[in-house]
């Protein structure tokens, strides 16, 4: 099966196709805040460099986020436009999924961050079971435990914690993802005494994960509806009040409790 799989959630940005079996092509880079410019360049680049037509995909994994609100909605309007016009597969994965599958060889609990703003960090806890099949390949099945979480550093300390006591985990934990050095250090003092973090070169995200993820999802006989998949947010995107709409519906609107856009609306559904 052949796969593109595409993640613009934050700055860092990676692109990858590939099969079961095979990594044709991945790039990962600093896109700061190019990801509508960048994107596209980087997948006619990763199909010729490949030579594969978009015609022979037979899907298209995106990251739904958390992350950058236009990061992610970058993403997900390339991948389905792609769907669409091809009339192929398409699945989402949360990009901390993905951050946590990087690290699916350690053989205890896993906690994925990236930051929010606002002196806050998007997190989840996660943990591994390893699949041997038949032909004796090695898989790992992602584990979630509890939800996706909008938290402090000095917060994400006690969830953890928590997360630990109900799972009757022992094992050290390790913490992944883009985490600024501030946070870094209130994690340290916050979390249990035997909590590793993982550097930031090695916390990268990698799209080519991302791809096997959305595999496990397909071979399962999932796939999302690109008319109803949508972005991940665990916050509330900051957005203008429309001044055109308050004429025709008053203060309706917000006794209600109705929101003044599609977009916003979207954003509280996750």
């Amino acid at each position: 099966m052949l796969l593109l799989a595409l993640d613009t959630s934050t700055r860092q940005s990676s692109v990858a196709l590939c099969t079961e079996d095979a990594l044709l092509g991945e790039y990962t880079w600093n896109a700061g805040g190019n990801h509508s410019v960048e994107l596209l360049d980087h997948i006619q680049r990763l199909c010729s460099g490949a030579q594969i037509a978009l015609s022979q995909l037979d899907g298209v994994v995106v990251a739904t986020g958390p992350g950058s609100f236009n990061g992610v909605r970058v993403t997900l309007a390339t991948g389905k436009a792609l769907t669409f016009a091809l009339k192929k597969t398409l699945v989402g994965i949360s990009t901390l999924d993905c951050l946590a599958a990087q690290q699916q060889q350690w053989q205890g609990p896993v906690c994925a961050l990236l930051e929010a703003g606002r002196g806050e960090l998007y997190a989840a806890c996660y943990t591994f079971e390893m699949v041997v099949t038949g032909e004796k390949l090695v898989t790992y099945q992602l584990r979630r435990l509890g939800d996706y979480v909008l938290l402090s550093p000095e917060e994400i300390g006690v969830h953890v914690r928590k997360q630990a006591s109900l799972q009757s985990l022992s094992q050290p934990w390790l913490m992944t993802g883009e985490v600024s050095e501030a946070s870094r250090l209130i994690l340290r003092e916050k979390c249990l005494e035997q909590t590793y973090f993982v550097g930031a070169t090695r916390s990268v995200r990698r799209a080519s994960v991302l791809a096997m993820l959305g595999l496990q999802r397909v071979l399962a006989g999932e796939q999302d509806d690109p008319l109803l998949l949508e972005p991940f947010y665990l916050r509330r995107p900051s957005i203008t009040k429309s001044v055109r709409k308050q004429p025709l519906f008053g203060s309706a609107i917000q006794q209600s409790g109705e929101h003044d856009t599609e977009r916003e609306e979207g954003a509280l559904r996750h």
